[in-house]
């Protein structure tokens, strides 16, 4: 491959053909580092006013050149000289083969960098509007992916993002590259796809991605808007492997101070999902989950509501507090608040009655909840309240819901309050 060799000043001529009064000089001082400037071109103007950068890109498919006007035109070069303009970047929908992908991944592997970067650009355009088209191109990709070229890199990860987000399981064999870019130093762009292709392995076989989750956890402090995919790839690992995501406990309590609710409600899932089998490392947050209780967002409350219940078995004393607000929730809008509220109660009365028999008809109103979990809830807590007030609903419920864990549920709380 010669993508990253330096073309001789005749290749050079023959990829700026155009006549620009600027001259070389000039148009090669607009030439970048890296990745692409997209230049605009005045004729009217005197040479050395000529061009002038109007945007940098890292990718040549995250460009667009403006239609040319009659005194102005538009070029895009990289840092090899190359230039492409209107007629090289137009729509591959409109334009390409789209059953040449076999020849674009061709290209990629084996042709001049002009024509290598081109072949990405198609194919990054190609796989946007339809992943599937960038399937077979995933091994070359891949390979890409460890290469020195941060506009080849960031191309690559570009189309793997878009193939990830239908075909996650096929990108899984990059995995391990695509977490090399989790890095705060990284192009934003770059970056958000990365996090996105990491996040949609994440949902299929969130194994091959527990090494990104302290990079993520470390980027988690920027508030960017990758933030809620990253939060998101973070909640899947914890399902599987709590125990990787132990340690970045820190950084999702810190979470919980972010004006950003949708931040605000990933953590509280994950830390609830932690809580689970660590109980100890989300104890501190109690007083916080306490307030958020009262937030006007439903997923806040009921996130905070899931949260204490998970807590509720190893710090009692401490979740008891909630108990009037517990029930209250039972009203609450959000079904899922409205749940985790009967949780709370449920394991709160299990350790402490007295504490929740305020709840008792509220509890009994719960046996006619649609959501099955929150009508065994209910059950297990009248059980421990050993209300013999809801026993005639409770039987009724045994004989008749068509729940079998609800019938289990009614049948035991039955068995506790009849043996008082």
């Amino acid at each position: 491959m010669t993508g990253n060799d330096e073309p001789s000043s005749d290749g050079m001529e023959e990829n700026s053909d155009r006549a620009f009064e600027s001259g070389h000089e000039e148009r090669e001082a607009h030439y970048p580092d890296a990745g692409y400037n997209l230049v605009e071109i005045n004729l009217m103007r005197p040479p050395g006013e000529a061009l002038a950068v109007v945007s940098h890109h890292l990718a040549l498919s995250s460009i667009t050149i403006p239609p040319a006007t009659e005194f102005e035109d538009y070029v895009v070069y990289d840092q090899y000289g190359h230039a492409y303009d209107h007629d090289d970047l137009q729509n591959p929908l409109e334009a390409v083969d789209t059953t040449d992908v076999d020849g674009m991944v061709d290209t990629i592997q084996t042709g001049e960098s002009k024509a290598q970067r081109l072949a990405l650009f198609r194919l990054a355009r190609l796989a946007e509007a339809d992943p599937s088209a960038g399937l077979t191109a995933v091994p070359v990709l891949t390979t890409e992916l460890q290469g020195s070229d941060p506009a080849i890199q960031a191309e690559a990860v570009t189309i793997l993002s878009s193939v990830a987000q239908e075909h996650p399981e096929e990108v899984t064999p990059a995995a391990a590259d695509v977490i090399e870019f989790l890095a705060s130093e990284a192009d934003p762009d770059v970056l958000a796809d990365a996090i996105t292709i990491v996040a949609e392995i994440s949902d299929s076989n969130p194994g091959a991605v527990v090494d990104a989750v302290p990079k993520l956890a470390a980027l988690l402090q920027d508030g960017s808007p990758a933030d809620t995919t990253a939060i998101t790839a973070i909640q899947r690992v914890a399902e599987a492997y709590p125990d990787a995501v132990v340690p970045i406990t820190p950084q999702l309590t810190a979470y919980l101070g972010e004006s950003d609710e949708s931040h605000r409600i990933g953590a509280l899932a994950i830390l609830g999902t932690l809580s689970k089998d660590y109980p100890n490392v989300a104890e501190d947050t109690i007083p916080t989950a306490i307030e958020l209780l009262d937030a006007d967002h439903y997923k806040l409350r009921a996130n905070a509501a899931g949260l204490l219940a998970d807590l509720a078995d190893a710090y009692p004393d401490q979740v008891k507090p909630v108990v009037p607000r517990a029930i209250e929730l039972l009203d609450d809008s959000d079904e899922k608040a409205r749940y985790n509220a009967t949780s709370i109660l449920a394991r709160i009365a299990k350790a402490d009655p007295d504490a929740v028999e305020p709840a008792i008809e509220p509890l009994i109103d719960a046996l006619d909840e649609d959501f099955a979990y929150t009508r065994s809830n209910a059950c297990w807590a009248l059980g421990y309240l050993a209300a013999e007030d809801a026993l005639e609903r409770l039987r009724e419920i045994k004989e008749t819901d068509e729940n079998e864990e609800v019938q289990q549920a009614s049948s035991i709380a039955i068995d506790e309050i009849e043996s008082r």
